[in-house]
């Protein structure tokens, strides 16, 4: 709640700012593409330079935010808050990802992620409503905490350093500093909401100072890191991790091994870090909107953004698609909105209105229409001679719309055959002989031939195809067959979408074959954990339709 007499002091700003982004900052840096050796230092050092210079610029435009609806108007200033503000929303589901995957990992081995997802929103909404100055002493007394623990473990990792993997120079291109650059830029986008509160705090126009010393302290901390990492595993041996910093810990001992598990003490301050930032989320939220008088919404914001959170997790949505898409997306979109915020009077009025129009127009125009989609209700896979030939049901547009339309020969169901080195040579091939673009976000079922199923390696490479496309569900339904081939070639024939059908099987079965369900989700987790594959149920051809039957 911000009001006239409440403000913060330099040092609570600062505090704030460390302790809402360092824990976010350990786990995604870290995992970048190209964030490794050199050119990983560079880039950050170039993303802090960046942010340095922007400061400046985030004194200035600090009196915009107070009152947006004042420099663009009431229509105009709604929107252009709605979208700053969309990005906290998008990364509050994030954030709560994280922390259910941590503590079930990490911390409460098996704990339920919709618990643990529940209760850290209602921990960290309960905490947004504190007040500024409340968050900003709640700041103050656990920064010293955080920080000693943080970053006091880094320093008992050194020990692990082998002098030889820091001979190590890696790679440093153009286009790979360039990449990683941008990447930095986006991890850093919340330095982005500080003109949000630099009106609250006392002497505003002093603190340069304090956001060049808490970019500072961020940065060498993450160069730290990254040192830390390429010294304990060598070049190579750590991108693969899905928390490398996380592992980094694990391996610490404290002289006398008085005790085993210190790496949990880290994952507890990394996690409250998280936590404090999530609250960081829900408070500048619910003030974005007070300031264009729509302090009614926020508690549905705050609401929308759990139940995001719980739907992604029932999906098996990875947090590095909300990585990718601040990347892709919301990075461009802020730093135009920054751009807008510093046009004043009449004529930057102008100049505003004309940018939100192709902002707007721009997202507009974002999106594939159905008519250009093609979407395959289910899909078979298989290895042989090393090339994977992949089949495709796609089905009429009303199958998947509802629309009862009548449909041209060439919208009839089919199944696309093709086949390529790679997962991604044949999707590649499916697009050069396509005019549509292939949406698989309607996938229902997944038929696995009897020579992948074989070819442990082959299948590996499959499913991080798979995982990697953000549209794929979790929950896919996955068969294995003798013959793919002979079951997708009845999918539109003797059966409806063959998707549909196996689906509508399973599940008006589901209680006296729960124990044959086998989704995509629990392929991917064998996989991680190195354990043998589930036993999928088997699909036969009888009477000319597919049919279920024993475990392959």
């Amino acid at each position: 709640m911000y009001t006239d007499n409440a403000q913060i002091s330099h040092r609570q700003l600062f505090r704030q700012i460390i302790t809402g982004l360092l824990g976010p900052c350990f786990l995604v840096v870290p995992v970048l593409p190209g964030m490794t050796g050199r050119q990983g230092v560079l880039c950050l050092l170039t993303g802090a330079a960046v942010y340095g210079f922007l400061c400046i610029y985030f004194i200035r435009i600090r009196n915009f935010f107070q009152n947006p609806e004042k420099y663009m108007g009431k229509f105009l200033g709604k929107i252009f808050i709605l979208l700053y503000t969309s990005w906290l929303w998008f990364m509050g589901v994030c954030l709560l990802l994280i922390t259910a995957r941590i503590t079930g990992r990490f911390l409460i081995e098996g704990s339920n992620s919709w618990a643990v997802i529940l209760l850290a929103a209602f921990a960290a909404y309960l905490g947004s409503h504190q007040g500024l100055e409340r968050r900003g002493r709640m700041a103050e007394v656990s920064f010293p905490i955080l920080l000693l623990i943080l970053g006091g473990m880094m320093i008992l990792a050194a020990i692990q350093v082998r002098p030889e993997y820091l001979e190590e120079m890696g790679e440093l291109t153009f286009a790979g500093w360039a990449r990683g650059s941008w990447q930095v830029l986006c991890v850093f986008l919340p330095f982005a909401f500080l003109p949000a509160a630099l009106g609250n705090v006392k002497r505003p126009g002093d603190t340069g100072k304090v956001m060049w010393r808490a970019i500072g302290l961020i940065t060498g901390l993450l160069i730290l890191t990254i040192i830390l990492l390429q010294g304990s595993f060598g070049l190579g041996g750590y991108e693969h991790e899905e928390y490398p910093a996380i592992r980094l810990m694990s391996g610490i001992r404290l002289p006398g091994d008085f005790l085993e598990r210190v790496d949990l003490f880290w994952v507890g301050a990394l996690v409250f870090g998280i936590l404090f930032g999530l609250g960081s989320v829900f408070f500048y939220s619910h003030e974005l909107l007070v300031r264009i008088h729509q302090e009614k919404t926020a508690l549905a914001a705050g609401g929308a953004v759990v139940l995001g959170a719980l739907a992604c997790e029932k999906a098996g949505t990875e947090p590095d698609f909300f990585i990718r898409i601040t990347i892709e997306i919301y990075g461009p979109l802020l730093f135009l909105l920054l751009l807008l915020a510093g046009f004043t009077g009449k004529k930057g009025r102008a100049v505003k209105t004309g940018l939100l129009s192709l902002v707007l127009l721009g997202l507009s125009g974002c999106g594939i229409s159905l008519e250009d989609r093609v979407f395959p209700l289910s899909m078979g896979v298989d290895y042989e001679n090393g090339h994977y030939r992949m089949v495709y049901g796609i089905p009429q547009l009303s199958k998947v719309t509802g629309q009862n339309k009548e449909e041209t020969q060439s919208g009839e169901e089919q199944a696309l055959v093709y086949e390529g080195l790679t997962p991604g040579d044949v999707q590649e091939r499916f697009n050069e002989n396509q005019e549509n673009y292939l949406d698989m976000g309607h996938i229902k079922t997944l038929i696995l031939g009897e020579s992948i199923m074989e070819n442990r390696e082959a299948l590996v490479e499959f499913l991080g195809f798979l995982e990697e496309n953000p549209a794929v569900a979790g929950n896919i339904y996955v068969f294995a067959a003798e013959d793919m081939e002979e079951i997708m070639s009845l999918d539109g024939q003797e059966a409806d979408s063959l998707g549909d059908y196996l689906t509508g099987i399973l599940e008006n079965t589901l209680d006296k074959k729960e124990q044959e369900a086998v989704v995509l989700q629990d392929l991917y987790g064998a996989w991680h954990r190195e354990e043998e594959f589930p036993k999928l149920p088997e699909v036969t051809v009888v009477n000319k339709k597919p049919s279920i039957r024993q475990h392959s």
